[in-house]
């Protein structure tokens, strides 16, 4: 700009020169006034060319803002995460513990050996629907088989299943078998509109967390209403906290997706 500035001032000094010359050449005079008019457009291109510069920067400075603005509730979300995760941990914890004394209450835990085989064989009915553990007395649902995708609704086969379970429970060797229901989910995040709005209409937080509860609890109105008593069942959602996999593929992640009942002898 300096130098345009500078350009300027001597075309308005030949000007000036050739004037008090009192002899001025047309032609030269007509060269210089062009000069100067070039001079006077280009002063006014670098002016623009450097009001659009600091436009840019002023626009950098703006996306460096959000940037940060961006990061800082990166942050936040990831310590609001963290700290779900270890209220998920300790609320497990609890779960276990209050697991163990009703086992500490009745004969070491295990459920009657009659239970068990009516179980085992009800297993053996719906061998891709869920897995019975009897040395734990857990029973491990595939909630892809159990539930559509982002619903609560129990489908036929695991309803039917289900009632059966019921039934079992329900029969005078099993009086005092408690169950504690547990959902989990793999780790992606909750988006579906119908997901969100099911769990808004229950009453839920509308995340992972809130998923899990809800299916724990539809589990558990399907073995109340086969007969098991309120009093002997206790449900959890665990959403993505208790991981049985890496949630790093397909597999892992339907691995995670479970539903797991825990049944143990109660006072």
């Amino acid at each position: 700009m300096r130098r345009s500035f500078v350009a300027v001032g001597l075309v308005l000094l030949g000007v000036l020169a050739l004037a008090s010359t009192g002899c001025v050449d047309q032609a030269k005079y007509d060269a210089v006034l062009l000069r100067n008019r070039e001079q006077d457009k280009l002063l006014v291109e670098k002016d623009a060319d450097i009001a659009r510069l600091l436009e840019r920067v002023d626009a950098m400075q703006a996306r460096a803002g959000d940037a940060q603005r961006m990061l800082d509730e990166k942050e936040r979300l990831l310590a609001a995460v963290s700290q779900e995760r270890d209220e998920v941990r300790k609320a497990f914890n609890e779960l276990m513990e209050a697991w163990k004394k009703w086992a500490a209450a009745g004969s070491g835990g295990a459920i009657p050996a009659e239970v068990a085989m009516e179980i085992e064989q009800l297993a053996r009915e719906y061998p891709n629907l869920f897995e019975f553990d009897k040395a734990s007395g857990r029973l491990r649902f595939a909630s892809d088989i159990t539930f559509d995708s982002g619903s609560n609704a129990v489908k036929p086969d695991a309803r039917t299943a289900l009632t059966k379970l019921a039934a079992i429970l329900s029969g005078d060797v099993a009086k005092k078998v408690h169950a504690t229901i547990i959902g989990h989910t793999d780790s992606d995040p909750v988006k579906k509109a119908a997901t969100v709005a099911l769990l808004q209409q229950l009453g839920k937080p509308t995340n992972n967390m809130g998923l899990s509860v809800a299916r724990a609890e539809a589990v558990a109105e399907i073995l109340k209403a086969g007969g098991v008593e309120a009093t002997r069942i206790i449900t959890q959602g665990m959403g993505e906290g208790q991981p049985i996999a890496d949630n790093r593929s397909a597999e892992s992640k339907a691995r995670n997706r479970r539903v797991e009942i825990f049944l143990a002898m109660g006072a």
